[in-house]
C-alpha cells in the first residue's frame, strides 16, 4: 500500500495532466454540439497529445496516443473503432518521430515537431487510402482541408516550439 501511494505520488503531475486531458476531450463533443461549431477541425486530440509530449515523459505520450482516440470513439462514437486505431497509429508515429528527431539528430522543437506531425499523416492517410480502398471504412479521405491541417500543424509547431524554447532556456539558467 505505502509503495502504490509513493509511486502515485512520483507520477501526480502526469496523472493530474492525463485527467485533465481526457475530462476536456470527453465534454468537446458537447461543446461543440452547444455552440454550433465545428471544433474538431482544430485537431483537439493532437493538441493534447503534444501537451502530453511536452509535459509529461515519453511512456506517457504513447499512452496518450492510444487512449485518446479509443476513448473517444467508446464515449462519443467519433471516430469509429478503426478510424480510432489508425489515429492512435498516427499518433504513436508523432511522438516516436519527435522524440527521434529532437534526442537523435538534435533539430530544434519547431522544426522536429513540424516534421513529426507531416510524417504521421503521411502514414495515416496512407493507411486510411488502404482501409478505403479494401471497403474497410467508407467516406472521403480526406475530411479536413489540407490547407487548414497545414496551418494547424505549423500553429500547433510554432506554440510547441516556444514553449519548448523557453523551458531548456529556463534549465540552462
Amino acid at each position: 500500500m505505502v509503495a502504490a501511494l509513493a509511486s502515485i505520488g512520483k507520477h501526480k503531475n502526469t496523472v493530474m495532466i492525463d485527467v485533465a486531458l481526457l475530462a476536456a476531450l470527453y465534454f468537446l463533443p458537447s461543446l461543440s454540439h452547444v455552440t454550433a461549431l465545428p471544433l474538431y477541425v482544430l485537431e483537439p486530440m493532437r493538441v493534447a497529445l503534444i501537451i502530453a509530449l511536452l509535459f509529461t515523459n515519453r511512456a506517457n505520450a504513447y499512452f496518450i496516443a492510444f487512449t485518446i482516440p479509443l476513448a473517444s470513439a467508446m464515449i462519443t462514437g467519433h471516430p469509429t473503432p478503426f478510424k480510432a486505431l489508425l489515429m492512435g497509429i498516427e499518433f504513436s508515429i508523432l511522438v516516436a518521430c519527435y522524440s527521434y528527431l529532437v534526442q537523435m539528430l538534435r533539430i530544434p522543437a519547431f522544426a522536429a515537431l513540424t516534421a513529426a506531425i507531416l510524417i504521421g499523416k503521411v502514414v495515416y492517410y496512407t493507411m486510411k487510402f488502404a482501409a478505403l480502398s479494401a471497403g474497410l471504412l467508407t467516406g472521403s479521405l480526406i475530411s479536413t482541408p489540407p490547407q487548414t491541417q497545414l496551418i494547424l500543424a505549423i500553429g500547433t509547431a510554432a506554440t510547441f516550439g516556444v514553449i519548448e524554447h523557453y523551458r531548456t532556456r529556463q534549465k540552462k539558467s
